[in-house]
């Protein structure tokens, strides 16, 4: 097992690797000056030059790559071309609201999905199965937007329960994570249904029951984990998914998150800003898959055994 998390982590250190010279190759083909952003649309031609070599873009490509990657090894993503603050500052004060706002979405998703795809792989044929069914089939028809507006006017405009948007107040994220959560659940409730009817036929489950097991039990001492398998990589590249793809929630709700940060920076031309977003995203992405492999294996060892030779 540590050998294979440990070829897990040099994989991802990787694809880090790769992402940031991916990065480093977009942002310097892209139209973009960052000298006279800098300096201003009207600033003199001298002041721009000055700005350039100040910046060191004067210098051969290879040079600058490296310079790029001894500052990212030491933290520094550079200043924001809007505000002229520290990236690292700027990050450091959006992420933990994406980060709540997508680690509670994918909880409720699986609390909702996972809750439904039990329910209705143990009661097969029954009308359990067909409401939990209808559910998830309703949650996969709702825009998530719309839903969350609908959210928005129902809990905070009409009843007064819950805030109307923003991070201000207690209970900030219920809304956003629960138009999120609701409306994915239904993925992980078809494919844990399947995943569990899948299970239940197997011998080591026919062998429980003739033992004298309850189905309770059968479901969840036997069948469940194997079930289970099948979710983890879902709940995963889920977790990725939402790190990159919250902003229109995030509009929504009025959340300053990465998505809005990013957004922010695509309509300033902030370089830098917009770097930043992708490289912690791209980190948490990877870290997330790491995990989600670590888990895989112990749920199921043969993973890691396989990986092992």
């Amino acid at each position: 097992m540590l050998r294979f998390v440990l070829r897990r982590i040099a994989g991802g250190v990787g694809v880090l690797w790769g992402i940031v010279t991916l990065v480093f190759v977009i942002g310097f083909a892209l139209p973009i000056n960052p000298a006279r952003i800098i300096a201003g649309r009207n600033a003199p031609q001298s002041v721009v030059n000055s700005i350039h070599r100040e910046l060191g873009l004067n210098r051969p490509l290879p040079v600058q790559y490296i310079q790029y990657l001894w500052h990212l090894v030491h933290g520094n993503l550079g200043q924001t071309y809007a505000t002229n603050q520290p990236v690292t500052q700027a990050l450091g004060q959006r992420l933990p609201y994406t980060l709540e706002l997508v680690v509670l979405s994918v909880i409720g998703e699986l609390v909702i999905g996972v809750g439904l795809g039990v329910l209705a792989g143990a009661r097969r044929g029954t009308g359990w199965d067909g409401a939990s069914s209808a559910i998830a089939m309703l949650g996969l028809t709702l825009p998530t937007f719309w839903f969350g507006l609908i959210l928005l006017y129902v809990f905070a405009f009409r009843l007064g329960l819950l805030p109307l948007g923003g991070v201000g107040s207690a209970g900030w994220v219920v809304l956003p994570a629960f138009s999120i959560a609701f409306t994915n659940a239904g993925f992980y409730t078809r494919v844990g249904r399947t995943s569990l009817l899948e299970a239940l036929s197997e011998d080591y489950v026919r062998t429980a029951r003739a033992k004298g097991a309850s189905h309770a039990r059968v479901v969840f001492n036997h069948a469940l984990r194997n079930a289970l398998r099948p979710v983890v990589t879902m709940a995963g590249l889920d977790f990725a998914t939402l790190m990159g793809g919250v902003l229109v929630t995030e509009q929504v709700f009025g959340i300053p998150g990465l998505g809005t940060l990013a957004w922010s920076a695509i309509l300033q031309d902030d370089l830098p800003m917009l770097e930043g977003v992708i490289l912690v995203i791209g980190l948490v992405i990877v870290v997330m898959t790491i995990l989600t492999d670590i888990l895989y294996a112990w749920l199921d060892p043969r993973v890691s055994l396989s990986t092992a030779g």
